[in-house]
């Protein structure tokens, strides 16, 4: 009499994520199912922040392909950040990134919320009742899985953002820091230049955006959290032991050295 097995539980691509990342190893791909809409991507995505059981201490902005800008009705992406370091301005400052998976730098201003806008910020003047700090920093963009940006955006949002943390640098003038021409460098060579104010509706579309998902119940913003408003060079490629630096202005310098990531911890 042959043996009945068990019914297969079905593929939990959260339980996959949630394993390399609280290990530190790579994936061999990007765990089946892979989302297909925004909506399952973020709801993997808000699974996988309850399990990873850290506090929220901001929110990355990335930006859709523009190919499917206008079949999705949106422009950019969010995940959270559960880590966040500052620089000292001397020691290039650690950028975990998984070995085998996927690894960028991106350099960004990174703005503090002193409270949750009511309403749509339109530039300096009003954003200075809702943010209390603005940074020059990088965000550290990796993923276990080799392929995430092959399934830009669903995996990249449903792996929390790719987001592997924030390097804080020193504090730029709020006058001015959308308009200061940014430098990224990595290994010495220049991958890109760029400034803040150019990407798309600038820091305050960034905030805007998620301030939209904030109502909608899809993101919870706290006073205290980072906002990491988008990569000003582009997402520049590193892997382990390079070094990449950023310049904002002509008197604000950022580094950081990529090291291999060994596991999350809280």
């Amino acid at each position: 009499m042959s043996k009945i097995s068990p019914p297969r539980s079905a593929p939990d691509p959260v339980a996959a994520l949630l394993d390399a990342r609280l290990s530190g190893h790579a994936l061999p791909a990007f765990p089946a199912p892979v989302p297909t809409t925004l909506a399952e991507a973020y709801a993997i995505q808000r699974r996988l922040i309850a399990a990873l059981d850290a506090p929220v201490l901001g929110w990355k902005v990335g930006r859709i392909p523009p190919p499917l800008i206008a079949a999705l009705g949106a422009e950019r992406v969010a995940g959270p950040v559960l880590r966040i370091a500052e620089l000292d301005g001397v020691v290039a400052g650690d950028a975990a990134i998984f070995r085998g998976g996927a690894g960028a730098i991106e350099a960004e201003v990174m703005l503090r919320l002193r409270a949750v806008p009511d309403g749509r910020v339109t530039g300096s003047d009003d954003g200075a009742a809702w943010i209390d700090d603005v940074r020059a920093g990088f965000e550290i963009a990796s993923s276990p899985a080799p392929d995430v940006h092959d399934h830009a955006p669903y995996g990249i949002i449903a792996d929390i953002g790719i987001n592997n943390g924030l390097l804080l640098g020193p504090s730029l003038d709020f006058a001015d820091f959308q308009t200061l021409t940014v430098e990224t460098q990595v290994e010495r060579v220049t991958v890109g230049t760029g400034r803040a104010i150019d990407v798309l509706d600038g820091p305050w579309g960034s905030l805007n955006f998620l301030v939209d998902l904030h109502r909608r119940g899809v993101i919870e913003l706290k006073p205290g959290q980072w906002i990491s408003a988008g990569a000003i060079t582009g997402v520049h490629p590193i892997v382990i032991g390079q070094t990449a630096t950023a310049r904002f202005g002509a008197a604000t310098d950022i580094a950081c050295i990529a090291v291999t990531e060994t596991g999350f911890r809280k």
